[in-house]
């Protein structure tokens, strides 16, 4: 091998970790929950479409963008509806949740979008 063909491979390396490293998912910046759920509301948002509210005993790593330790989510797409279905589903029953938050609030601005909430029965 070559000078020139060792260089190449040298700066593909480095590109493809460099890569890498972007496309990682910044979990570390998203908060978790757990516990019963305490409160749960739907809210109006921009004219019609609807969020879902609602929060549970802890609520551990907000992302500074998100201070609240309230959780936010879409209630007008399918797994918005789904996560909606499993709240209840779980506050009627009297179930504890775990959430696990995206790390942003696109549904609302001091709130957490949770990426999925789970039920143990």
């Amino acid at each position: 091998m070559n000078k020139f063909q060792s260089l190449n491979l040298n700066v593909l390396w480095k590109s493809l970790i460099f890569i890498t490293i972007l496309s990682l998912p910044l979990s570390a910046t998203a908060g978790e929950g757990s516990g019963k759920i305490t409160r749960i509301y739907a809210h109006e948002k921009n004219g019609g479409a609807g969020v879902i509210m609602f929060n549970v005993e802890t609520h551990t790593n907000p992302p500074a963008s998100c201070p609240g330790h309230e959780w936010a989510f879409d209630a007008n797409n399918d797994q918005g509806k789904a996560m909606y279905a499993l709240l209840l589903a779980a506050a009627s029953q009297g179930k504890s949740v775990t959430v696990k938050g995206s790390g942003d609030c696109a549904a609302w601005a001091d709130r957490e979008r949770p990426f999925w909430i789970m039920v143990d029965y």
